[in-house]
């Protein structure tokens, strides 16, 4: 992911849970589907000191990959992530959120700066610099910042989440061994 130099990341995530935020075991169980493995879903650490700002869709946490032990430390570890005092800001799309028809989900994406947008929905991640194209990118980040929930609310959103979690009635949607990961997958 071409983030080193960045002073500013912004990272919107739909399918999985983006690689730096991802535990141990989560990665592992991602890398275990041939197309996560194919787009590089290596890249786990960001540049010290840079403010990142996510965005995940609800959904990305209601795929479980690597069963219920992986899932509970994976949305624990976002708990505490959302309760650091870091640079990191964690906010969340609840299922629920009302939409007009542009905010609704998009592809995974990274924004550099405000200068580069990353799609890693292929084995070479496609990097737009054009400022129109990443206008738009930069718009619509906005906009789905805007139906987040943020802080505690995102804690206690996400604490709801976790509480229900059990490994036979969860009603998560188990991805297979074989399936066939988006390689949208790597953000």
């Amino acid at each position: 992911m071409p983030w080193h130099g960045a002073r500013r990341i912004q990272i919107y995530a739909s399918t999985l849970v983006p690689g730096p935020l991802q535990i141990y075991g989560y990665r592992e169980a991602v890398r275990t589907y041939p197309l996560a493995r194919e787009c590089g879903h290596d890249e786990a650490v960001l540049p010290n000191g840079v403010p990142v700002t996510f965005v995940l869709e609800e959904s990305v946490l209601h795929h479980q990959v690597g069963g219920h032990d992986v899932m509970s430390a994976q949305f624990s570890h976002l708990l505490g992530v959302l309760h650091s005092a870091t640079n990191l800001s964690v906010s969340l799309i609840p299922l629920h959120a009302v939409r007009t028809p542009v905010e609704l989900p998009m592809e995974p994406f990274v924004i550099i700066d405000s200068q580069q947008v990353v799609l890693p929905v292929t084995p070479v991640p496609v990097v737009l610099e054009h400022r129109e194209q990443t206008a738009r990118y930069t718009a619509a980040f906005a906009r789905l910042h805007r139906l987040a929930l943020t802080g505690f609310s995102a804690s206690q959103h996400l604490s709801g989440l976790l509480n229900p979690l059990a490994p036979t009635s969860t009603g998560l949607a188990n991805i297979r061994e074989g399936s066939d990961l988006p390689c949208a997958a790597t953000v």
